[in-house]
């Protein structure tokens, strides 16, 4: 089968299309004919090794977090799929894999697509929605509380303000002029132009802010938060309450999250507030709740752009700017 794959880190964004193996699945596993999958900004993290602290990858590396497709073995110990089931999922951060034509995956982290999707809107959907799912978890958000999602109108913004929103949240977003519409399409209460406008001049008492920017927007984004508010990073890093529910790090990373986000914790203390950061984690549960939330509501992914399975470096290149308006998609098997 054919994988896009990296065989070391570098600062150069690009994969090579490998003929590898089609891998052989465990007792606890399904085998998924992978028909499309999705395009997010930290594959440019795990390309480039900015998420070794996390991730130590076995090399040659095939990239992709998300992925829809269709199973064609399942292993003898699975009971909730069979043989040509419509799937999805996002494999672990730490092992990654999406972008091959066969990917081999513990089915409990994997559930069956929403009925009104297509394979490609299906591909859109895992890493975004967990996020969103585990982010508002972790901030114990109240109906009625004001969320500010900076940069919401691309891939994770797509799926996370209709969910914020459908959770009782008043959300403001920003972006760039040009997403506007696109930002009163997904429901959002409030947009911010970034280029003609400065937020910290705009918002203030605010409950949540989910960062997607990192640490260099930190000391803007804790402004605009009332004492007590909160402010989950998906970005700046790592601190010590992420370190201490970390059940399998070891001692000595322990310290050192603590230590990289004690900078952080003594802003946010000083002023009265709380930093948390999110390292979002596979959830077959939580991804076939949100199956339900999409069925029920017939919402749908926004669709940036989509580029066949060759294209996988110019996909890449897209993510990197930072620029799109919903999700880029890899096509990997002319997938509707």
């Amino acid at each position: 089968m054919k994988a896009a794959q990296i065989s070391r880190y570098s600062k150069i964004l690009e994969a090579q299309i490998n003929t590898v193996a089609v891998p052989s699945i465990t007792p606890t596993q399904v085998l998924i004919k992978t028909k499309a999958a999705g395009v997010d900004p930290h594959l440019v993290l795990a390309i480039t090794g900015k998420v070794k602290l996390f991730d130590h990858y076995d090399f040659p590396l095939t990239l992709g977090n998300e992925l829809a497709g269709v199973v064609i073995e399942v292993g003898a110990g699975v009971m909730d799929f069979k043989v040509g089931d419509h799937v999805y999922t996002m494999p672990p951060l730490d092992k990654m894999g999406a972008f091959a034509e066969y990917v081999a995956v513990d089915a409990a982290i994997v559930a069956k697509m929403p009925a009104n999707l297509s394979f490609k809107e299906a591909a859109a959907v895992p890493l975004s929605a967990l996020t969103i799912v585990q982010a508002l978890a972790i901030l114990d958000t109240r109906q009625g509380g004001k969320l500010f999602i900076p940069g919401g109108t691309g891939g994770f913004g797509q799926m996370a303000v209709p969910y914020a929103k459908s959770q009782g949240l008043f959300v403001t977003v920003s972006g760039s002029g040009s997403a506007r519409a696109l930002a009163e399409r997904l429901g959002a209460d409030e947009f911010i132009d970034y280029a003609t406008q400065d937020y910290t001049d705009i918002l203030t008492g605010y409950d949540y802010v989910i960062d997607t920017r990192g640490a260099g927007e930190f000391s803007k984004q804790i402004k605009i938060l009332k004492p007590g508010g909160k402010l989950l990073s998906l970005n700046a890093g790592p601190n010590a309450r992420f370190a201490n529910q970390s059940t399998d790090l070891a001692t000595a990373k322990k310290i050192l999250f603590s230590l990289l986000g004690a900078p952080f914790d003594g802003i946010a203390k000083w002023q009265k507030k709380r930093y948390d950061f999110l390292y979002v984690q596979s959830n077959g549960q939580q991804l076939a709740a949100f199956t339900q939330y999409l069925e029920k509501t017939n919402i749908k992914p926004v669709i940036d752009s989509e580029y066949s399975f060759e294209q996988v470096n110019a996909a890449i290149a897209k993510i990197a700017t930072g620029h799109s308006q919903g999700k880029v998609i890899l096509k990997v098997d002319d997938a509707e």
